[in-house]
């Protein structure tokens, strides 16, 4: 017969085992929230109770989240379920299957008892929400049990959400909605010889905030710094706009297209052009700030298509960087009658030509109304 004493006992022994003492605590304390708006979270662990041995008295939960401006970073105990029993870090990563034993998904040791993950806000599957009060980047910490001799595991599986939430506040006084703290936008390409960066009012210097209002210019710089770029010229052959890092997904917009159009300038009020050029081997782009009407999502992802052709080349229907100003189309080359197929099709050449390509994306950059 179980008495009511030794029930509270096993009702004690429960709460610890699942870290039900950690969660109790939490809702009663609240996030931490610095003085930038980043909220530092604890994630309480559920398991199998099977796999729990005795109560213990470390208090501290199993897997711990801070959060930076950039960065998720995910500190995990050894010892898990806090039954004496370890686990390794090749049994612990962000996200899903495909990112088990990739860099920076992967848990690495640091220390005896710790595992940690230290991932870019938008790396390792993250999913980005943005809502009235906040940004928040989600993602789940798998814990997957490698199989021993003859087929077996003492251990069970799980699978722990983790996020950082990002506050986002209103000034009464002035009805502008103020965005959240600046969110670094990442950079990304398939060949390091090339570059998309946002840059400041005066294009003198790089811009680490990613976050904008609607009726503000975006300053793009796009660069190629591989062999030979002093004889080399810098094209965008094409730019689009997703809700995602997924060029493909919809909705998009191409506000550069057809082999260096700059098409978003042909819209009625339009401050979009493509600035003189500074030097060969780097193009910069002003660009109005938009949203997609019909999509809540403030977050918008840039990706362009580079290429760096040998000066020989630089005056062609498919080597061409063209502004559309009063009506009429203009190559900042100085050469116009390269950008005359800009509102049909400009044909590629009959031969291929051999010249350094890369994919950039940008983003998130944060896009906020005015109220």
């Amino acid at each position: 017969m179980v008495t009511a004493g030794h029930s509270a006992i096993l009702v004690l022994r429960i709460l610890f085992a699942f870290g039900g003492a950690d969660a109790i605590r939490s809702l009663k304390d609240g996030p931490m929230i610095d003085a930038e708006g980043r909220e530092y979270k604890s994630a309480a662990l559920r398991i199998d109770a099977e796999n729990i041995g005795g109560p213990t008295f470390d208090e501290s939960p199993p897997v711990r989240v801070y959060c930076t401006e950039g960065s998720m970073i995910v500190v995990v105990k050894a010892d898990l379920y806090k039954s004496g029993r370890l686990v390794s870090p090749r049994e612990l990563f962000l996200g899903d299957a495909n990112h088990l034993g990739s860099s920076p998904c992967q848990a690495v040791a640091a220390g005896n008892s710790e595992y940690v993950i230290k991932a870019p806000l938008q790396d390792c599957g993250s999913k980005l929400t943005i809502s009235e009060d906040a940004v928040i980047y989600s993602n789940k910490l798998i814990f997957s049990p490698a199989v021993g001799y003859h087929g077996i595991t003492r251990m069970a599986g799980a699978i722990v959400p983790v996020s950082c939430h990002y506050k986002r506040t209103h000034v009464v006084s002035s009805h502008l909605q103020q965005p959240p703290p600046s969110i670094p936008a990442k950079y990304s390409t398939g060949s390091s010889a090339f570059s998309l960066k946002l840059m400041n009012d005066d294009w003198t210097s790089e811009m680490f905030s990613s976050n904008f209002f609607l009726g503000a210019l975006l300053r793009l710089e796009a660069s190629y710094t591989g062999p030979n770029p002093g004889q080399r010229r810098l094209f965008i052959d094409s730019c689009v706009a997703t809700l995602t890092p997924n060029a493909t997904t919809i909705p998009r917009y191409y506000f550069i297209k057809n082999h260096g159009c700059l098409t978003d300038a042909k819209q009625v009020g339009s401050n979009t052009l493509f600035q003189p050029r500074t030097r060969a081997n780097s193009l910069q782009l002003q660009l109005d700030t938009f949203l997609f009407q019909k999509d809540p999502r403030n977050s918008v992802f840039i990706t362009c298509q580079l290429k760096a052709t040998p000066e020989m080349w630089r005056n062609s229907p498919i080597n061409k960087a063209c502004n559309y100003v009063h009506s009429r189309w203009r190559s900042v080359d100085g050469n116009n009658g390269v950008c005359q197929c800009c509102d049909s099709i400009c044909h590629k050449r009959s031969t291929k030509d051999i010249m350094p390509c890369g994919t950039v994306t940008l983003g998130p950059l944060m896009i906020f109304h005015r109220k």
